[in-house]
């Protein structure tokens, strides 16, 4: 005779066995297996249910601690560095709590020690690593006890800010704990003015308070001196240049602390930041500060007046540290390689296809090529042309100067831009991005995406270096896509087009600087006149 069911059961021989299925997470606990079947050893069905409520209760609890595990370990992939290395070092989240709670300890100790007015004190190790203060009951002269409370505070100083660093990654991960005096630091007034600029900006100044963390410390924001910013500004001439590098361990350069990163550069000879990017790490501090100040956070911003030293080198050496534009020769190669490859990715509607021809052929920017959209071709005063904006969501134009209309160079036109354009749009809205990519692992073409930084042309930089360093061999000197933009004013000089068209064309002066001798919207016409003199393939005569 069957028995009543029981929900997660099955019946054998007259007696229940458990059926229930094991969520994957957890399956580690209960023999790898992805369903658990044991007898449950009754023929009573409420024996029966409650042994399941049992087992389903052990799951439901282990499936909590699974996920609250990934959700630490996903917390902890996404730290800074440093704070990574903070909960690494300490063997994880139990350890650094151990951390903390010591060097909270060890503050008290060093508190209750201040170096009174007639004795010298020294520190010896304690049983669990603290610092114990010895009192050595000798007279001293007043300006050794100055010295000796200087001392003191100093070390204060050092374990309040090691301790407030293991403090700010528990809160990350929940814990609520005290931090010891002030503690409101840059990487706090960060999440505040984050929200102020574009993501690309935010995530340069998230490395540039990282390293700066590194360096000093997690210092408030109420103690930041002009001293603090002119040691880092110098500190950060032993960076590397490339950080991309992968090492042995699997980890970055990038990922390196600050003193390790230093070490690296140097045993492997490699070029450290130049002084254009060492100002951009300070000028981005400098604002910081700026806006804290502005928020009443700390009064006054010592850094605004700060001004980076620098060695003067020559002019030659100068020379050799621009980037250089491409020959013609090599602007050919690159055009005549993505024209008439079979790959896929060089495919008629993609952006490795046609980014090399607009760069070449307008002097475009990355950012500028990956973001055009199919509104932004039209017919301006009868002439099909072009528009470089940023007024998309996501998008970004160098400056004003840089949003502009431009006659579409007739060679572009003639390679089947303006068919792509209008075939496209039979199938995509407006606002849709010009161009689409080749999905190498699904092998299909797909849109453009935005990555981290909120820009289309990061995939696709990347895929055109390795074209040229790889495929193509173009190297020597700092070239990059950007090399196209130097050689199409090369090029616009080389045809001797007037010098306020070549501004504009490239971006460099706005349109009052064209349109002031024709009239509002009549200068298309005379810019096509001038772009279809430029030619970045046509070698120069000497």
């Amino acid at each position: 005779m069957a028995l009543p069911k029981v929900p997660d059961t099955i019946q054998r021989h007259g007696k229940y066995h458990a059926k229930i299925r094991v969520p994957k997470p957890i399956q580690k606990h209960w023999g790898g297996k992805a369903v658990y079947q044991q007898s449950l050893k009754t023929s009573d069905p409420k024996t029966a249910e409650k042994e399941v409520r049992r087992i389903r209760a052990i799951m439901d609890a282990e499936l909590d601690q699974a996920k609250a595990e990934e959700s630490r370990k996903a917390l902890s992939r996404n730290l800074p560095p440093d704070q990574r290395a903070l909960l690494d070092d300490a063997g994880g989240l139990s350890g650094l709590i151990e951390e903390f709670y010591s060097g909270k300890r060890a503050l008290a100790f060093l508190r209750a020690s201040e170096p009174p007015a007639a004795v010298s004190v020294d520190f010896d190790e304690g049983p669990i690593g603290q610092p114990v203060p010895v009192i050595v009951d000798q007279a001293i002269n007043a300006e050794l006890l100055q010295a000796e409370r200087a001392a003191h505070d100093a070390f204060v100083s050092i374990v309040r800010t090691q301790n407030n660093a293991r403090g700010r990654v528990l809160r990350k991960f929940g814990k609520d704990v005290e931090l010891d005096g002030d503690v409101f630091s840059l990487r706090d007034v960060l999440e505040e003015w984050a929200t102020t600029v574009d993501a690309q900006t935010a995530d340069a100044a998230k490395h540039y308070v990282r390293r700066f963390t590194e360096l000093h410390g997690e210092i408030p924001v109420t103690e930041l001196t002009k001293a603090h910013l002119r040691d880092f500004a110098k500190a950060i001439q032993g960076l590397p240049a490339i950080t991309s590098a992968k090492l042995s361990d699997d980890c970055y350069v990038r990922d390196l602390p600050f003193q390790e990163a230093v070490d690296w550069a140097q045993s492997q000879s490699k070029d450290t930041l130049s002084d254009k990017t060492r100002d951009k790490y300070v000028a981005i501090l400098k604002g910081l500060l700026g806006f804290a100040a502005s928020q009443d956070y700390r009064s006054g911003n010592p850094w605004a007046d700060y001004k980076m030293p620098r060695a003067k080198r020559k002019h030659s050496e100068k020379t050799t540290q621009k980037r250089r534009p491409f020959t013609p020769e090599e602007v050919r190669r690159i055009l005549d390689h993505v024209a008439s490859t079979n790959e896929p990715k060089f495919g008629v509607t993609t952006i490795d296809h046609w980014g090399p021809w607009i760069s070449a052929h307008h002097g475009t920017r990355l950012q500028e090529t990956c973001q055009l959209r199919l509104c932004d071709f039209e017919e301006q005063n009868g002439v099909w042309s072009m528009r470089i904006t940023d007024e998309g969501e996501g998008m970004r134009a160098k400056s004003d100067a840089t949003v502009r209309w431009v006659p579409v160079h007739p060679r572009l036109i003639e390679k089947g831009l303006k068919a792509h354009i209008e075939e496209r749009r039979q199938s995509r809205p407006p606002e849709a991005l010009a161009f689409n990519q080749w999905a190498r692992n699904r092998e299909q073409l797909e849109e453009l995406k935005p990555d981290s930084r909120g820009r289309v042309s990061g995939a696709y930089g990347k895929r055109f270096t390795q074209l040229r360093e790889k495929k193509l061999k173009i190297t020597g000197g700092k070239v990059s896509f950007h090399s196209f933009r130097h050689r199409l004013q090369d090029a616009a000089d080389e045809a001797g087009i007037p010098d306020a068209h070549r501004r504009y064309l490239t971006g460099r002066a706005n349109k009052d600087a064209v349109e002031g001798g024709y009239g509002q919207g009549a200068a298309m016409p005379y810019l096509l006149k001038s772009l279809q003199l430029v030619d970045p393939m046509k070698e120069p005569n000497h």
